[in-house]
């Protein structure tokens, strides 16, 4: 490897998949590069040759494949999804100068994994296709007009041509940031919704009642058949059933935005709970059937969905109707029985399982007059040969016999796992394992295993748990696995660097476990005595936590931000906090604030913290600035008054501010975004109910005692011309120097904002205004008159 090529990555693409570009690059294999490094866990070749998989990579490992692809590691890790995983995962390995790596199958953090586009490919550099992780809002790529599919779904297609609607398509899919900005408003998760909205699309797609009616589906499908055959060789013995099921996801596409759109709005959710007492046979409520199908443009779907039965839609709309009957306050339900929960039943069949499903029954779904014609050439399995498709083969155990056939077989099951058990406990040193196959050797997963006896803890015997306890006394802790998995790995850092404590601001520490002991610290009162004891054993005992309360210049944790937020909210009224904001105490409240605003934007749906803050103030991280959400708070406030126990905040404006600045929004609402036009419909019905306008209630700005102190001041009029009368263009020079207004906002009463602009600038020069702010006035002109002095020594 002496000559040095340029690889890029693709944005989105897999370790694993850019390794193979890098090494066809060389002329190589990517086994020939795994063989650099040492492997937590060494990819069997049965394994290694999925493309689903995932490699996870040391720092030196990367450092090592940065100097082969010639790409700065920023740029890697922006590319790669799982780059920065694999430094963090293997942080404690690979300080002898030799590189560390982790295999993983089915990575599902970053989406699923799909083949990328070969056009979009081949500008990268050069090699083979590539594997991304593509969810399946994103599945478009717009440029080329390719709808891309699963990788190992057992058929050797990599996309579908969709040329023919990519119009549709596209628009669909960039209605989808919509969609999930709503989602997010809502406190929902965008793929929970998306889920929902595609199995009612699917539930739609199998029965053959919506087809009889359906137009617009069968032309999409036969154009994407027609150019995928036409751009590709086909494969023997597929008919219609199986080119149906390639599209299906391309031509649904669209309805399924729309369902998932209509879905999140208030419109659907209101109708499911007014008519939830109007279901016929369970499938749902009969208006938003009607609603749903107006929307699609489908105004015969309410019959379809009668003749259906109950499906997933008659599910949500029960589901809707449960959340709305539960207490005020309550938290939405998650999981089974949520909002947004899919029945196994109604979940849509996968291409790859239904393709297995109708090789096994020998059924290819052909019929005599609409089968879809093969190209010539080679079989499908020579074609999933050469682009290394794999086939999941399930194992099914057979029981061994009954009576005491069958406690044998259990006590050897038992015993085979203890041995892989004790193997770990050697190697690592306890047996806190994830319950994802953490560690799977010769098929036998021990994850799995000993999240199953933690669940069935009571029926074991009293010698199995025995042997348990010897291998890892806290095998089965009272608290989650996570956290004891989390200990383990600090005892293994204290045990190289030394004990922690709780002075210097935990500085010094590695990141991830700086974190880890701050959640420790902040939750200390709630931990239960194992805990405190295991805590105690790295050096973090109940001494080291107030040492690090006392620590002057400390990182302060999320709960403390929280509470300083609460004691703003109910102070104030609200979180609409700039960042300079600094509450009691010398806390960076709004700094604070604006990094949770930024995190959650990044994540792009409510955080655990957001969604409390939210309770707090629904408007605190508004998708507009937060200077004009502040300003609406103003005037909320002197609109209906200050709610009981709150303050003005430093620098609120006065009535006459907000009354103006209210004023100008109305001017420019076209221009303004469709939650900030609602919020000023707020404040105009609160308008509407006040009997006289605030405006009515203003006085003049200059109070006549002060303008006999003024009046000689003011320069005499010039000969030749007539001037307006000096105390108005006083009374608007005091106006803009209270307010902060600009001069072209100066209302109409204070006559033309140019005759008081060019006579400030006139007074400005001669030193009339420096008198005006300097003499004595009575005590109600010396708000505006501070004001003027203020605005004048700002500009000398």
């Amino acid at each position: 490897m002496d000559a040095v090529l340029r690889v890029r990555p693709v944005q989105g693409e897999t370790t694993w998949s850019f390794l193979h570009r890098v090494a066809a690059a060389y002329g190589l294999r990517a086994a020939d590069l795994a063989g650099w490094w040492r492997w937590v866990n060494p990819a069997h070749q049965s394994r290694g040759v999925r493309p689903d998989g995932e490699v996870f990579l040391g720092a030196v490992a990367q450092e090592q494949v940065v100097g082969w692809c010639g790409v700065p590691g920023g740029h890697l890790a922006r590319a790669l999804p799982s780059w920065s995983t694999g430094s963090e995962a293997l942080a404690s390995r690979g300080e002898d100068g030799q590189g560390w790596a982790r295999w993983r199958v089915g990575v599902g953090e970053w989406g699923p994994v799909v083949f990328g586009c070969r056009l979009c490919a081949a500008e990268s550099g050069r090699g083979p296709g590539v594997w991304v992780y593509r969810q399946r809002w994103r599945r478009l790529c717009v440029r080329h007009g390719r709808w891309l599919l699963d990788v190992g779904e057992g058929h050797p297609w990599e996309c579908v041509d969709v040329g023919g609607f990519r119009g549709e398509l596209g628009r669909a899919q960039r209605r989808w940031g919509r969609v999930a900005r709503d989602v997010a408003g809502g406190g929902a998760v965008a793929q929970e919704v998306f889920a929902l909205a595609r199995a009612v699309v699917c539930g739609w797609w199998e029965r053959e009642e919506f087809w009889v009616r359906e137009r617009v589906w069968a032309a999409r499908v036969d154009r994407a058949v027609a150019a995928s055959v036409l751009r590709s060789s086909g494969v023997e013995g597929w008919g219609e059933e199986q080119w149906r099921l390639l599209v299906r996801d391309a031509v649904v596409f669209p309805e399924v935005m729309g369902v998932a759109q209509a879905l999140a709005g208030s419109q659907l959710q209101r109708l499911a709970v007014e008519g939830c007492g109007a279901m016929v046979r369970g499938a749902g409520g009969e208006r938003v059937v009607a609603a749903l199908g107006e929307r699609l443009g489908r105004a015969w779907l309410g019959e379809v969905e009668q003749a259906g039965g109950a499906g997933p839609l008659a599910g949500w709309v029960q589901a809707v109707a449960r959340e709305r009957r539960r207490p005020v306050g309550a938290p939405p339900r998650q999981g089974r029985g949520g909002l947004w929960w899919v029945h196994s039943a109604h979940r849509p069949v996968e291409v790859g399982e239904r393709l297995r499903r109708l090789t096994a029954s020998g059924d290819s779904g052909a019929r005599p007059a609409e089968a879809v014609p093969a190209a010539a050439g080679g079989s499908a399995g020579r074609a999933a040969a050469a682009l290394g498709v794999w086939r999941a083969q399930p194992a099914v155990p057979r029981r061994a016999g009954n009576g005491a056939g069958l406690t044998l077989r259990h006590e050897k099951l038992f015993a085979h796992g203890l041995d892989e058990a004790r193997a770990h406990v050697e190697r690592f040193g306890h047996l806190a394992l994830t319950h994802t196959g953490g560690r799977v050797h010769g098929g036998f997963d021990l994850g799995r295993w000993l999240a199953n006896r933690r669940a069935n803890a009571a029926s074991l015997t009293g010698e199995q748990e025995r042997q348990l306890r010897e291998l890892d006394v806290w095998w089965n802790p009272p608290w989650p696995v996570d956290w004891q998995r989390a200990w383990h790995r600090a005892r293994v850092h204290v045990h190289e660097r030394g004990a922690v404590h709780g002075g210097g601001n935990l500085e010094g520490l590695a990141h991830w476990l700086q974190r880890w002991l701050r959640q420790q610290i902040a939750c200390y009162p709630q931990l239960q005595p194992g805990q405190r004891g295991l805590l105690a054993e790295i050096g973090l005992s109940e001494d080291e936590v107030e040492r690090f309360h006392a620590w002057p210049g400390r990182r302060r944790p999320a709960a403390d931000g929280l509470e300083e937020a609460r004691a703003y909210a109910s102070r104030h009224g609200h979180l609409a906090v700039g960042r300079p904001t600094t509450a009691a105490g010398g806390f960076a409240l709004g700094a604070w604030l604006n990094a949770q605003r930024c995190r959650q934007r990044s994540t792009g749906r409510p955080t655990r913290l957001g969604r409390r803050l939210t309770a707090l103030d629904v408007w605190w991280n508004p998708p507009w600035p937060i200077a004009w959400q502040r300003a609406w708070w103003a005037a909320r406030h002197h609109l209906t008054g200050l709610p009981h126990g709150c303050l003005w905040w430093p620098g609120a404006p006065d009535a006459e501010h907000a009354a103006s600045w209210l004023h100008r929004q109305n001017a420019r609402r076209a221009l303004l975004q469709a939650g900030q036009q609602q919020l000023l419909d707020d404040l105009k019905q609160h308008t509407d109910r006040q009997s006289t306008p605030p405006s009515a209630t203003w006085g003049r700005e200059v109070s006549d005692d002060a303008w006999h102190v003024l009046a000689p001041l003011m320069p005499h009029q010039r000969a030749g011309g007539r001037w307006r009368d000096h105390r108005p263009l006083v009374e608007g020079i005091a106006h803009i120097a209270r307010t902060g207004q600009s001069w072209r906002e100066l209302p109409t009463r204070f006559g033309p904002w140019q005759t008081c602009y060019r006579r400030y600038r006139r007074w400005l020069a001669d030193g009339t205004l420096h008198r005006v702010a300097t003499t004595t006035l009575p005590p109600s002109d010396q708000v505006w008159q501070t004001a003027l002095a203020d605005r004048l020594s700002s500009r000398g």
